[in-house]
Formats: C-alpha cells, structure tokens, sequence
C-alpha cells in the first residue's frame, strides 16, 4: 500500500513539473505602437521559455528616442517584461538649396516618408522629369534638381499668313511674336504670342479666313442679312419651313471663332404615337397626325381597363424625331374582380365546411 502511495506522489510530482514547464513559455513578443521590429536572431522563433531574452531594433526609417534605453525583454512565467526601447521617424532635414528654383512641402517635416516638390522660378524649367523628393532610411532620394532657362523654338507657321517680324531660331522667356494675314483675309484669334514657362507659344495660333463658311441648314431660309461670302461682323437671321421648330438662335453673327451663337437647326415633326399596350390617346389629341418638336401628348388606358400604377406621368414629349418614354402601363380591369370573387368563393367554402363540421359534432353528441 505504501508503495502504491509514494508511486502516486511521484506520478503527480511529475505532472506537475510537466505542465509548468509547458505553462512557463512565451510567444513571440510585440509592441507595435514603438515602432520596433524582433531582431533577426529572433525572427523565425515563435516560442520562448522561460527566462529567454529577445532583442529589438528600430524599424526602418525610424530611430531610439532615447540612445540608452534598454533594447531586449525577457520571459518571465508567461509574460514578457516592458520594452523601455522606443522608435521615432527619421529626419532628412532640410535639403540643399538649388539656383532658380525652390523645395515645396506636402505637409510634414522633412521626417521619413515625408515628400517634397521642385519648383522652378518663372523663366526657368526643370532638366528631366523627375520632380519629387522622398525621405528615406539614408535620407532625400534622388538627385538635386537643375532648373535651366526656358527657351522657346521658332513659334508654329500659319495658312494664309506669316510673322510680322524675322522669325529666330530659339526665343527667350516671355518674348512676344506678332502675326499677320495675307492682304483681304481676316484674323481670327490672338495676333501675339509669347514664349511661355514650359518652353512653348502661347495661346495658340492665329487663324487667316475669309470670313466665315456659309452655314448648312436643312429647312432652314435666310430672312435677313446677306447671301455669301460673309465676313467679320456679317449676320444672318433665319426661319425654318412650315411643320419644321427651330432649335437655336435664328439671328447669328460672323466673328473671330466662326458664328456666334452656333447656326440653329430646324428640327421635323414626330408622327402620331400609336404605343399599343392598351394605352391610347386622350381624346383631344387622336384626331391630329403630327406634332411638332417639344410637344406634349397625354395617354390614358384603353375601354376595360385600368393603370398599373396611377401616380405616374401619363405623358411624352416629341424630342429630335421620337418619343420620350411612357411610364403609363394598363392591366385588365377584370382581373381585380375575378380576383376578389375567387376569394369570396373560398371563404365561403370555408364557412360552409366549418358549419357542417359543427352540425356533425352536434349530431355525434346526441
């Protein structure tokens, strides 16, 4: 019996050094608001025992705030002791200053991530495209930016005209050139151009015509101004033929950029809509053929029936040659009675059944 005592004691007593020692270990640690990472002689271990010390280092970018502070933590039944190591982003400073131009921030500090931007000075353009700046790890990537004066080739040629002075081979920053027409075309345009930041002449061009063209509109008659060429300032005003809507300005003038306002159109009649569905006209409008742009036209359900849904538009309008939509539907007027009567017929059924079940109830008693 004693035996059989000490065997269970010995038993129990390693038990429960088992399961301490099972208890006594812990995971990987992490602290992700120090901005810190588990050094690389820890990184692919996922458990610790008891008593282990892992390491931290600052992730990259950032650095310790505090140089003396602890870097390595210890297990200790379970639980991790307190990481006093705690990181803050890296600053790249202020970066070097460069000739005919300047650095601008997108917020920030100059801290690690933080972006900036190089811009030239009016008068000058940057050489190459790469105009932003990063901080990084090792501080501002890529390299400092070169702004060079901006120069202009010889500005664009033009039909039907040429430039007022000798044209150059290259031009300065905000050196103006002047056009002009052959003699009896007209300017339609800027006349001066000027060599602008990014190395180009701006606005655009000048254009040389003789006037404007001579506008294209189906059913359309001239009633006032003249018959062509039209030049600078020439008007013309217009109607459009019976059974035909003028969509537009009928009075329209000549000038630097062509007609203003645009020539209108005279826009057709649509035809009577016949849309089936058991929908049909309302009465005043079924005697009339054609309808002229813009019209308005109302439907209602045909004899026997009834709308689906009676809040919505009944009307469409006459557009360029067709229909709006209708929204109008019609179901069979009927339909709601045979409905109904069908459920009168079963709960009289119901009724008549549920009687008699009672009268065979009575009966049995009896």
């Amino acid at each position: 019996m004693g035996c059989k005592v000490l065997w269970l004691n010995v038993a129990l007593l390693a038990y429960l050094m088992i399961c301490e020692h099972v208890r006594a270990q812990c995971t990987q640690p992490s602290f992700p608001s120090r901005n810190v990472i588990v050094s690389d002689s820890h990184l692919s271990t996922q458990s610790f025992p008891d008593g282990s010390n892992v390491t931290f280092e600052c992730e990259i970018g950032y650095k310790p705030e505090n140089s003396r502070a602890s870097k390595s933590v210890t297990c200790v039944r379970n639980l991790w002791t307190s990481l006093e190591l705690n990181c803050t982003k890296k600053s790249c400073g202020s970066p070097p200053e460069f000739d005919n131009g300047r650095y601008e921030r997108e917020g920030g500090k100059g801290l690690f991530g933080d972006k900036i931007t190089a811009v030239c000075n009016p008068g000058y353009m940057l050489d190459g495209m790469i105009k932003d700046r990063v901080c990084r790890d090792q501080g501002w990537d890529g390299r400092d930016p070169v702004c060079e004066v901006v120069k202009c080739t010889a500005p664009p040629a033009i039909v039907n005209g040429q430039l007022e002075e000798e044209p150059l081979d290259s031009y300065e920053y905000s050196q103006v050139v002047t056009y002009k027409c052959n003699g009896g075309l007209s300017l339609i345009g800027s006349p001066t151009l000027h060599c602008s930041e990014n190395g180009t002449f701006q606005p655009d061009p000048p254009k040389c015509m003789d006037g404007c063209p001579k506008p294209e509109i189906p059913h359309a008659i001239r009633i006032g101004g003249k018959s062509p060429p039209y030049k600078l300032n020439n008007f013309i005003d217009y109607r459009c033929d019976d059974a035909y809507t003028m969509k537009g300005e009928y009075h329209i003038v000549c000038k630097e950029n062509g007609w203003n306002p645009e020539p209108p159109k005279c826009i057709g009649p649509c035809s009577r809509p016949d849309l089936g569905g058991n929908v049909i006209l309302t009465k005043e409008f079924r005697t009339q053929n054609s309808f002229p742009y813009k019209s308005n036209v109302t439907f209602e359900c045909d004899r026997g029936y009834e709308p689906v849904n009676s809040t919505v538009s009944k009307s469409v309008t006459c557009e360029e040659n067709h229909w709006t939509k209708l929204l109008l539907t019609c179901k069979d007027h009927s339909s709601g009675d045979r409905s109904s009567s069908s459920r009168n017929t079963v709960v009289a059924w119901i009724i008549t059944l549920s009687v008699l079940a009672v009268l065979g109830l009575i009966k049995g008693f009896h």
